[in-house]
């Protein structure tokens, strides 16, 4: 879906790009949020930096890493005194200078609008002392230059269990979701407020767009035409056909056995051993059901048509009503995913067994101390 605005030409977005005129250059920032297809947008920018030329705009690679912009928002965090999930980030250069050296990117650049990305940003809206920072550096930029923000969201529900689930990709030893609200997962994660008023605080409402994250399993590119749409660019065809997503989710039905690994600090080749063992489990029972709770609901309607003939019977004194307040029901999802991981738990409780049962305990003892008897004799000897 592409968003019309008033200064776009053909595919190209002119120098008042969002229908605002007189402005020489526009930073564009994209600021996230985490778990809104951020890492694939920005993939598509870098690799695409020839299309994007040609619509006018640049995603310049001064303090670029990984495709993403992380550098601009990590030095304003460290210098504000955060550490936590700054991903091991120690570089001594000042906030004001990379974003100096942004200005100048952006003075010297061919293009009217410079587009970065990071979701890091969003993390802004957490601390007052780094939003007094890019309050500064924003305050102090360029005079000619209008700068604006762009963040997706999906609802806080979501959003939520995403991020759990991506805390617990990268390793962090954290506690069950409904703990980890209170302290392992900033507020910034559910309460939108925190998040973005900052930025509409320091850049005003109008110039914060704030867009619903689209994922349509039927459109890979949906997301992608979006994001250009805002800027005023049409996607052609041959860049509709996107990639896999580069940051793909744990399947979330093995989320708590990772966690409790982790917080046991079992040894990562454990750990990655037992997951791949889950995840492949999990892939041969997803196989091996079909139509997941068709039958339940072949059930559900065979019994409400049941007690429907059942109340015309002229000597049926059952109350049917009440019956059908409980007719068979599908199991949840989250009924069906526990009982899977259950299940699999429950195979390797079993293979274990199994094995021990085959190891033959009296031998490995004899053999034990037949090794610490030569040990013994090695060290008389000397």
């Amino acid at each position: 879906m592409r968003i019309p605005f008033p200064g776009y030409r053909g595919g190209v977005a002119s120098t008042f790009i969002f229908g605002w005129q007189g402005m020489s250059k526009t930073l564009i920032i994209h600021i996230g949020h985490f778990k809104t297809g951020t890492t694939a947008l920005q993939v598509f920018f870098r690799e695409q930096t020839e299309f994007m030329a040609e619509v006018g705009i640049e995603y310049p690679l001064v303090w670029a890493d990984h495709s993403k912009h992380s550098d601009y928002i990590f030095s304003i965090l460290r210098a504000a005194g955060v550490s936590k999930l700054m991903h091991n980030y120690e570089n001594p250069t000042p906030p004001q200078s990379m974003w100096n050296d942004l200005f100048e990117r952006i003075k010297e650049s061919p293009q009217d609008t410079i587009l970065i990305s990071s979701e890091e940003f969003m993390r802004i809206g957490q601390f007052p002392k780094a939003q007094d920072i890019l309050r500064q550096i924003l305050d102090n930029r360029p005079p000619d230059l209008t700068v604006k923000a762009i963040v997706y969201l999906r609802d806080p529900r979501a959003h939520l269990q995403s991020w759990y689930n991506q805390l617990i990709k990268m390793n962090f030893q954290v506690a069950a979701l409904d703990m980890a609200v209170n302290g392992d997962i900033e507020s910034i994660h559910y309460d939108y407020q925190r998040a973005l008023a900052p930025w509409v605080d320091i850049l005003g409402g109008e110039n914060v767009i704030i867009r619903p994250y689209l994922k349509d399993p039927a459109n890979p590119a949906a997301l992608h035409q979006d994001f250009m749409g805002v800027l005023g660019v049409d996607l052609p065809d041959e860049l509709l056909k996107t990639k896999g997503d580069p940051n793909p989710s744990l399947d979330n039905r093995v989320i708590e056995l990772v966690r409790l690994m982790q917080n046991m600090d079992f040894p990562q080749n454990s750990m990655d051993a037992v997951r791949s063992q889950a995840l492949a489990y999990l892939e041969m029972q997803d196989r091996q059901i079909v139509r997941r709770g068709e039958g339940m609901t072949s059930a559900n309607i065979q019994a409400r048509a049941g007690l429907d003939w059942l109340s015309d019977q002229p000597g049926c004194h059952v109350d049917t009503e009440a019956f059908a307040q409980n007719l068979p029901e599908p199991g949840s999802q989250e009924k069906i995913d526990q009982d899977l991981l259950l299940g699999f738990v429950f195979s390797e409780l079993v293979q274990l067994r199994q094995r021990v049962k085959r190891m033959n305990i009296i031998d490995i003892n004899q053999r034990l101390e037949a090794l610490e008897r030569q040990v013994q004799g090695v060290e008389a000897e000397s």
